[in-house]
């Protein structure tokens, strides 16, 4: 176990780490159990053959083997990370059903950029159009007059800059207060990043501490909890800049000397194909009958070849 006090100075990145415990391994069998309970319990509760697309909700849960995997890993320095952030990127967007607050969709929108899939912010802003339609953005107060981060509307402006339609973005900068702490970013966007001041890129990275609930659970402090140590809203803006041959700045902040501020490695090698909780689900939904992850594995094996790189 990494001592959590020596090479990290800054008093936020250590309760981080104790908290999140980026540096333990990760029990992949028991959340593999963990997931395949849900998936039983989601198919005793339901009738089965009825209501097939409540099922693909189920690709959220086993935390454990997507996004905290994610993160630990990365932190650990391994390779295979990437494919797990590249997972989290699918199961988050494809379980995310019927919750139409325009905050609770940035982090997929976010890791979606964060791994290059297209598809995935594709998909996701479709369905925010859907969301953002509904008869609640009319007559709901809860909506109407609902706060939105500051990170939420960056990522709609970073689609955009990356080069795809997003037929949202008018839209949701109707809510909130607007672009906040990253209004600079977007005013100077065609100017040199190298110009600007550290002290506004450390600014940002104490905004990004402080809104891990680290010193308490309001609102305000949980804009970043998706993300962990990892910066991401900060990463993807300088990774739109070099797809567009603009600079970027050195960060001198402690935050971006941890392994968490690292661009991901692409293509990550992650194939929803090969991948067995992924198999599971979406089998399940054409061939309208349950499967043992056993079962899927043999099935992928069988297709793909006993050597095959199948990813559980």
């Amino acid at each position: 176990m990494m001592p959590v006090n020596i090479k990290f100075n800054h008093r936020l990145i250590q309760k981080a780490l104790k908290r999140y415990k980026y540096y333990e391994n990760i029990d992949l069998i028991k959340d593999d159990e963990i997931f395949y309970e849900a998936y039983s319990l989601r198919g005793n509760r339901h009738k089965f053959k009825n209501d097939l697309f409540t099922m693909i909700g189920i690709l959220g849960w086993g935390p454990a083997g997507h996004h905290i995997a994610a993160k630990n890993l990365l932190f650990q320095g391994h390779d295979n990370c990437w494919k797990y952030f590249e997972r989290t990127a699918l199961f988050w967007a494809l379980a995310h059903l019927n919750d139409p607050f325009i905050d609770h969709i940035a982090p997929q929108l976010n890791y979606a950029l964060f791994v290059e899939r297209e598809d995935i912010l594709a998909l996701l802003l479709e369905k925010s159009v859907q969301y953002l339609a509904r008869e609640e953005y009319v007559s709901d107060k809860e909506y109407t007059d609902q706060e939105v981060f500051s990170s939420t509307h960056l990522i709609h402006f970073l689609i955009e800059k990356w080069g795809m339609d997003n037929p949202v973005r008018e839209k949701v900068m109707q809510y909130g207060k607007g672009l906040g702490i990253y209004q600079r970013i977007v005013d100077e966007w065609d100017n040199s990043f190298q110009e600007i001041e550290q002290d506004y890129w450390d600014l940002l990275c104490e905004h990004h501490l402080n809104g891990l609930s680290l010193t308490g659970s309001t609102r305000e402090k949980e804009e970043f909890i998706s993300y962990g140590l990892v910066p991401m809203e900060l990463l993807n803006v300088f990774k739109v800049r070099k797809k567009l041959g603009l600079d970027i700045p050195e960060i001198k902040h402690e935050l971006f000397h941890t392994p968490m501020a690292t661009y991901p490695v692409l293509p990550t090698g992650y194939n929803e194909k090969l991948d067995v909780r992924f198999q599971l689900i979406e089998r399940t939904m054409i061939e309208k009958k349950r499967f043992t992850m056993d079962e899927i594995i043999a099935l992928l094996k069988e297709q793909h070849g006993e050597d095959s790189d199948i990813f559980y």
